[in-house]
C-alpha cells in the first residue's frame, strides 16, 4: 500500500489525528478518535496500523497513541493548502507607519502576535537590492540635493556641499556618465564605487567626483530594507515542542546573517514557483538539516509586479498550520497592496 492509495476513511482518520495532536501535544489514541468520529475503536486501531505502515504516523515507545511523521505533516499541510486556498485570511493591516521600514516591522510584529510564532520579514536588501540611478537638484551656496534610487523602488536623498566649484553642465555630465555606467549592471548596495566608477569619471575634478561617490555609497546603504524579527519570546515559550538541536539551529541561523538570508532567499525562489504562493518546509525538508524539529512557512510579496521580499513564520512542527498559512498569505497580500498603493 502506498500513501497515494489510502482510502477516504483513512484520510479522515489521519487528518483528525493531526488536528488532535496539534491541539493537545499528546499522542492520539484510538479511543479519542473513535469518540470524535463515531467509529468503533477496533476500526480505528486497524486504520491507524495501516497509516503507520505507509509512514504517515508513528508511536512513541512509551505510548500506544500515534503521532505524525514528517510525511504525515506534509499530507496534512497539502490538504490545508488545497482547502484554504480561497479563504479570506484574518491578518489585519498595520497602522501608523511612516516609511517602508516601519511597515515591515509592523507586519512582523502583527504576524507574531497573531500566531505566537517567530516572524521574520525580509526586505529587498536581503536579496541584493541594486542601484538604479543617481539624480541631483542644485541648491543655493554651492550645495546640491543628491537622490539615489534603487531597483526595488526605494530611494533616499541628502544635501552635500561640493568641495570645489563646478559648472552645472559639468555636474550634469558627471551624473550622466555615472548613470550610463550603472545602467544594466547587477550591482548590489555594496557596490565599490570608489574603485570602479572613479575610472569612468577620471576626466572630471577628482575632489567633486569623490564627494559625489561617497554620498552615493552612503545613500545606497541608507535605502536598505533589512530583516525584521519578532516573537523570540513566543518561540522560547514553546521549548517543550522543540528539541534542543532544532532550537540551537534556529538561534545559530539568526546569529549568522548569511544563513538567515539564504533561508529567506530560498523561500523567495520557492514562493515564486508555488501554485499558492505559500511554501511550507516541514522538519527534514528544511534546507538546514538541524531544523529537523521545526517548520517554516513563507510567501513572497511584490511591488510593481516584481518580487520585493519575503514574510515567514518559524516554529515547532506541532504548529497551527492553518493559522500560519493564512497569516503568511495575508501578510504578503497586505504588504503588496501597501507597497503599490502608498510608496
Amino acid at each position: 500500500m502506498k500513501i497515494s492509495d489510502i482510502t477516504d476513511r483513512q484520510r479522515e482518520i489521519l487528518l483528525k489525528t493531526l488536528e488532535l495532536y496539534i491541539s493537545t501535544g499528546t499522542p492520539v489514541g484510538s479511543a479519542a478518535l473513535a469518540e470524535e468520529m463515531e467509529v468503533s475503536s477496533s476500526t480505528v486501531r486497524s486504520e491507524l496500523a495501516n497509516l503507520e505502515s505507509v509512514g504517515l504516523l508513528t508511536h512513541p515507545h512509551t505510548s500506544a497513541g500515534r503521532v505524525p511523521t514528517d510525511a504525515g505533516y506534509r499530507y496534512y499541510v497539502d490538504a490545508l493548502m488545497r482547502e484554504s486556498a480561497v479563504e479570506t485570511s484574518s491578518f489585519e493591516a498595520p497602522e501608523g507607519y511612516g516609511n517602508v521600514d516601519e511597515l515591515l516591522r509592523s507586519v512582523s510584529e502583527g504576524m507574531s502576535e497573531v500566531t505566537r510564532l517567530l516572524a521574520v520579514v525580509a526586505g529587498p536588501s536581503a536579496f541584493g537590492d541594486s542601484l538604479a540611478r543617481v539624480d541631483y537638484l542644485p541648491l543655493p551656496e554651492g550645495e546640491i540635493l543628491l537622490v539615489v534610487s534603487m531597483e526595488s523602488g526605494a530611494s533616499s536623498s541628502t544635501k552635500i556641499s561640493l568641495p570645489a566649484y563646478v559648472e552645472e553642465e559639468e555636474l550634469r555630465e558627471i551624473l550622466h556618465s555615472l548613470n550610463t555606467w550603472i545602467g544594466g549592471r547587477p550591482l548590489g548596495i555594496d557596490l565599490e564605487l570608489a574603485l570602479a566608477a572613479r575610472k569612468v569619471l577620471a576626466d572630471y575634478n577628482p575632489r567633486v567626483v569623490g564627494a559625489v561617490l561617497e554620498a552615493v555609497e552612503v545613500l545606497s546603504r541608507a535605502t536598505e530594507r533589512g530583516v525584521f524579527i519578532q516573537g523570540v519570546s513566543a518561540l522560547l515559550s514553546r521549548l517543550d515542542d522543540l528539541d534542543p538541536s532544532s532550537l540551537s539551529a534556529i538561534v545559530e541561523i539568526f546569529e549568522r546573517r548569511r544563513w538567515l538570508l539564504k533561508l529567506m532567499s530560498d523561500a523567495l525562489e520557492r514562493s515564486l514557483i508555488s501554485n499558492s504562493g505559500v511554501v511550507v518546509s516541514i522538519g527534514a525538508e528544511n534546507s538546514f538539516y538541524n531544523l529537523a524539529g521545526a517548520s517554516f512557512v513563507a510567501a513572497a510579496y511584490n511591488r510593481r509586479e516584481h518580487p520585493y521580499g519575503v514574510v515567514s513564520l518559524i516554529g515547532p512542527k506541532r504548529m497551527d498550520y492553518d493559522a500560519a498559512i493564512s497569516t503568511v498569505r495575508s501578510a504578503a497580500e497586505t504588504l503588496t497592496y501597501y507597497l503599490n498603493a502608498k510608496f
